[in-house]
């Protein structure tokens, strides 16, 4: 007789953007730990975007007691670096000094190896995901913008920067570091799914362009520029293969809350932003999503 797997109370956060400049959202993830010791979860997966530099440990130490597995994978924010920075490059962040940090305060770092739950029959697999500028790049030539090479080399927007261009720094890019992403979350969710039955996906920056920045239609040079820093079709390609045994996908990054259908797969974004913080709760593998915000000033249902 086969055991039923056991259910899983899952919370998912993104977007907190620990310490710095943000008081007010720094509270507000206080209030959203507070909320999590007030009634934990068996399961708590950061979306990434935790905090820069310091911030990342700061931020970990908040869940430090809570009696629940934990993983994360990290977000762009959380590669960071200034010049000299002592952890070294992006790349060096990402691939050693975040890890070490996630473990020693028993986080599992996902963008290093799926979280097999196989009593649940449960696998969390996850990325920071990256962008290729795929998601826009043949709609932005043929808007007809001459410097839009330029643009997209730089991350200049008509008004601003992606901060990306001013603090990650590697020997790689874009394209070069999202292939590499696809490609080992590929390697995770079959490494996973042969071990179980399903997994939750999650990643920071969008999975689908369904949970991506809402646009103008038309769309205007801006909001082509940001879909092109958001995402990648290899990843797209890679949850329609696997959408069948990925019943739920969650992401972060954008700062607003979308869900929907893709295949058979049910998308979210959980939609924090600097000021406040949400959480998502449900219970896999099929309970109802519900979702809290918070902000200093504690919590209130979304």
């Amino acid at each position: 007789m086969t055991t039923p797997p056991l259910p899983v109370r899952v919370a998912v956060t993104a977007d907190l953007h620990y310490g710095g400049r943000h008081a007010e959202g720094t509270a507000a993830a206080h209030a959203l730990a507070a909320e999590l010791y007030h009634d934990p979860p068996d399961l708590l997966v950061l979306a990434g975007d935790v905090g820069a530099g310091d911030d990342f440990a700061r931020c970990l130490d908040l869940f430090a007691d809570l009696p629940a597995r934990k993983a994360l994978v990290p977000g762009n924010h959380d590669i960071w670096v200034r010049p000299d920075d002592p952890r070294g490059d992006s790349l060096a962040v990402y691939r050693e000094y975040l890890p070490r940090v996630a473990a020693d305060h028993d986080f599992h770092y996902l963008d290093a190896g799926p979280l097999v739950l196989p009593e649940a029959g449960l696998a969390v697999v996850g990325s920071i995901n990256w962008y290729d500028y795929s998601w826009g790049r043949d709609r932005l030539a043929a808007l007809g913008v001459p410097d839009w090479r330029d643009r997209l080399a730089a991350k200049r927007f008509v008004r601003g920067r992606h901060n990306d261009a001013n603090f990650v720094r590697w020997e790689s890019d874009d394209a070069r570091f999202t292939r590499q992403c696809v490609a080992t979350l590929a390697g995770h969710l079959r490494q996973a799914l042969r071990q179980v039955p399903a997994a939750l996906l999650v990643t920071h920056h969008p999975m689908v362009r369904g949970l991506n920045y809402p646009k103008p239609d038309p769309p205007d040079l801006d909001a082509l520029l940001w879909e092109c820093f958001s995402g990648n079709e290899g990843t797209e390609r890679l949850l329609a293969e696997f959408t069948g045994r990925v019943p739920v996908a969650v992401c972060g990054h954008t700062h607003f809350a979308r869900d929907g259908v893709f295949g058979r797969t049910r998308g979210y974004n959980v939609g924090g932003d600097y000021h406040f913080k949400r959480l998502l709760r449900f219970d896999w593998p099929a309970g109802q999503m519900t979702a809290a915000e918070f902000t200093g000033a504690g919590e209130q249902v979304a």
